[in-house]
């Protein structure tokens, strides 16, 4: 006959064991969060920086083409004056070729295109919010709305630009284009005698709108240095 030994059954947990044991599996989630947030919050500062490092690039390059910008205007606008003293010069009547060159190489005007590839891609993602200093968020923000205003003062100069009803009526351009308006003189259409008065004032309209974009392509200028000077500043890093 088969002798079997009792169980041996553990005593009562005591309520000390049940709180040690709440404890140390409080303290494996409490730890394991911790660890999830360091390492999201790690992912997030890397984040910002690369954005923030692709934001100076960006404007870095606003800055380029701004200069570039405002030197093409300022010869545009010493065009635009030797345009107005050919007006009324006393044989502009008989001799319109200098006037229809100067007129035809001014009647357009450089476009300043923002690059933005970083800005919108913030906007679109809602990744905004990850450029968490304030101050440079805000920066960013107004120098968008300079940016802004600088593409509405260009969308008017591009519908002036796109009327030039007045410079066909001025000039012979059968003549001046076969004649590569070197060789030969050319007179002012009838039309264009008695439109030059018509035809100077629409030439200081176009030198202020002129004007006032050179001014705003400095203004933007300016503030992209200061953008990127309080970056470097508050995000201790450098471009250059």
């Amino acid at each position: 006959m088969e002798v079997h030994g009792h169980a041996h059954h553990e005593g009562k947990k005591s309520w000390k064991s049940y709180i040690w044991e709440f404890l140390m599996l409080f303290f494996a989630v409490f730890c394991g969060f911790l660890a999830e947030w360091k390492l999201e919050h790690v992912i997030e500062n890397q984040r910002e920086r690369e954005y923030i490092h692709s934001i100076v690039q960006d404007v870095n390059e606003d800055i380029n083409q701004t200069t570039k910008l405002i030197s093409t205007l300022n010869v545009e606008n010493e065009k635009l004056d030797s345009l107005m003293l050919e007006f009324t010069s006393p044989t502009i009547k008989q001799n319109s070729n200098k006037a229809f060159q100067l007129w035809n190489k001014t009647a357009g005007f450089p476009d300043f295109i923002q690059n933005d590839r970083t800005i919108q891609q913030l906007k679109s993602t809602g990744a905004l919010r990850t450029i968490r200093i304030k101050v440079v968020s805000d920066s960013i923000m107004k120098y968008e709305q300079s940016v802004k205003m600088i593409y509405v003062g260009q969308d008017v100069m591009n519908n002036i630009a796109l009327d030039r009803t007045l410079f066909y009526q001025m000039f012979d351009f059968i003549n001046l284009k076969k004649n590569n308006a070197n060789t030969k003189t050319f007179p002012l259409t009838e039309k264009g005698k008695v439109s030059l008065n018509e035809a100077y004032a629409s030439r200081i309209f176009w030198k202020a709108q002129i004007r006032t974009l050179t001014k705003r392509l400095i203004s933007i200028q300016a503030q992209g240095k200061n953008l990127v000077k309080l970056i470097e500043s508050e995000y201790e890093i450098s471009d250059k």
